[in-house]
């Protein structure tokens, strides 16, 4: 994405092209973060080694994605048995992946979730409390922006109670907001400035978040900054003092969603670059790169991401398919 003065219609990329490369992308970078989740950024391979191709995760096929990516799949499950965004649904399709013990590498706050669902049926109740503000709200909503291309004015509200499925706190909620909204501008505008494609999410979710919407709109001044200045600042936004002494992202949302829009931001034309650069972060490098990814792929389209790595992903075929079904469903 070029980002510069003007707003246009983008319609370089085909529509089923960015529907393939949300999914897809999700998947994709999912499964390149996953083998080094939790490592220091010197630990973690450089672009070219890391798009090689998938490196093994812990005796799993190569190119096994995570809870990310089956949580935004099983979203999308929901929206295309219903035809609409059912709360209640997608959060009894989230919790049968609990109930089947299927999820791989789940989050405290999603596994709480999924079984408070399932003992009381109630969506509104289930996530975790005010306090407990991780990512597993933006991991999974960046395919709900797609379903609000033609009324955005509709996002905010929808997409707060999708994540109030796994969390109740505000950060946590205008996080998800902030990931759907960025996915909606991505699939149809071109030539939009940093400024005004930040200034876009942070109006979105300030009223979930006015703090945390504050940081989205600064961070274009980030991009200018160097680039060892900048994870410092973004990987301890939101905290009272730095967790560790080197920066790493944790899986607290308020870094991740910054650092999420400042890979993006910074190399805007290669989804490589933005998921490499994403996943060289270190910390929560699975979902780092499953948002990324996504939101690259959205931008991009499916083509920009690499042949052997989106044909080699696990349930490769299945994911597509999805994706052209989804696609169907929103372009009527």
């Amino acid at each position: 994405m070029t980002f510069s003065q003007g707003t246009h219609l983008d319609t370089s990329v085909p529509l089923r092209d960015r529907f393939l490369g949300c999914l897809l992308g999700c998947a994709v970078g999912d499964a390149l973060g996953a083998p080094y989740e939790g490592l220091w950024s010197h630990a973690i391979p450089d672009e070219d080694a890391l798009m090689k191709e998938f490196a093994e995760f812990e005796g799993y096929p190569r190119g096994q994605f995570t809870d990310d990516t089956q949580l935004t799949l099983a979203t999308i499950r929901s929206i295309l048995k219903l035809g609409e965004i059912s709360p209640s649904h997608i959060a009894r399709s989230i919790a049968d992946l609990w109930k089947k013990q299927t999820v791989i590498g789940p989050g405290g706050a999603c596994s709480h979730a999924a079984w408070t669902f399932l003992r009381t049926g109630d969506w509104q109740t289930s996530g975790a409390a005010v306090g407990q503000a991780g990512n597993g709200t933006a991991m999974r909503t960046a395919a709900l922006g797609l379903f609000f291309l033609t009324k955005p004015e509709q996002l905010p509200e929808v997409v707060a109670n999708v994540s109030r499925i796994t969390h109740q706190d505000p950060r946590s909620i205008a996080g998800g907001i902030a990931v759907a909204k960025a996915a909606q501008i991505l699939a149809g505008t071109l030539d939009m400035d940093a400024v005004s494609f930040c200034s876009d999410i942070a109006e979105a979710m300030s009223s979930y978040d006015s703090a945390f919407a504050e940081m989205v709109a600064r961070l274009p001044a980030l991009t200018e900054q160097p680039p060892e200045v900048a994870v410092r600042i973004i990987a301890w936004s939101g905290m009272e003092r730095p967790e560790f002494d080197v920066p790493i992202i944790t899986p607290f949302v308020i870094p991740t969603v910054l650092a999420a829009l400042w890979c993006l931001l910074r190399p805007p034309d290669s989804w490589t670059r933005a998921v490499a650069s994403a996943i060289g972060l270190g910390g929560d490098v699975d979902t780092l790169g499953a948002i990324v990814g996504t939101l690259a792929g959205v931008r991009l389209g499916v083509s920009a991401i690499p042949l052997h790595l989106r044909e080699t992903v696990q349930e490769s075929e299945r994911i597509q398919k999805l994706a052209l079904r989804y696609h169907a469903v929103t372009a009527r």
